[in-house]
């Protein structure tokens, strides 16, 4: 029986063992690998002595010196230009839109107008041969403008907000045939107003 004992004894002590051994490799394993990555990243580099705080400063104070003194030698800003191609400009469409309100028997006519922070001409330009954006697609914008005026109902016309939203979707309406057939991404026309507005 003592021989039994003993045999279990030593083969519970070399499973202890070989756990410990597999521990302490993957110890070594893993900060073997710390220091192979601290090693090639420079960690244990020697710094430069030379790199003063004071020294930095300095020259960088005398970049920004000579930056300046290269901006006052430089001429000065177009103001006058750039003021001009940000002003507003407005165009009104000269017929009137007029159109049966859904679900009734009412009329609604409306005189529109649409506004661009974009170049006058090339959206408004009336000249013929030289026509702008809008005057060049009128057609199209006039039947996309008609089409939404004519999905509107009374009660939406009756809210309070119902004149913003509708114009809210002219302007969608003008935007994305602008879009489509001027290749253009961005939204030129910035607002649409109702320079008179009927239901009878």
């Amino acid at each position: 029986m003592s021989e039994v004992e003993t045999e279990d004894a030593e083969g519970g002590k070399g499973g202890i063992l070989k756990i410990l051994l597999i521990v302490v490799a993957v110890l070594v394993l893993v900060a073997g690998s710390i220091l192979g990555t601290l090693f090639f990243t420079g960690f244990f580099d020697e710094k430069p002595v030379d790199e003063d705080p004071e020294v930095t400063l300095q020259e960088m104070e005398a970049e920004m010196e000579d930056t300046d003194a290269a901006l006052a030698l430089a001429p000065g800003p177009m103001s006058a230009d750039i003021e001009q191609k940000f002003l507003i400009s407005y165009y009104n469409f000269v017929d009137p839109f007029t159109v049966n309100v859904n679900g009734s028997k009412k009329v609604l006519q409306v005189k529109i107008g649409i506004s661009t922070y974009h170049d006058k001409d090339t959206l408004f330009n009336d000249e013929e041969g030289a026509e702008g954006w809008v005057p060049r697609h009128l057609i199209g914008i006039r039947a996309q403008i008609l089409k939404v005026l004519r999905s509107v109902r009374l009660e939406k016309l009756q809210a309070l907000d119902g004149q913003d939203n509708l114009l809210e979707e002219v302007k969608l309406v003008i935007n994305e045939t602008l879009e489509k057939y001027e290749k253009t991404t961005a939204s030129p026309i910035e607002e649409a107003y109702f320079s008179e507005f009927i239901v009878q």
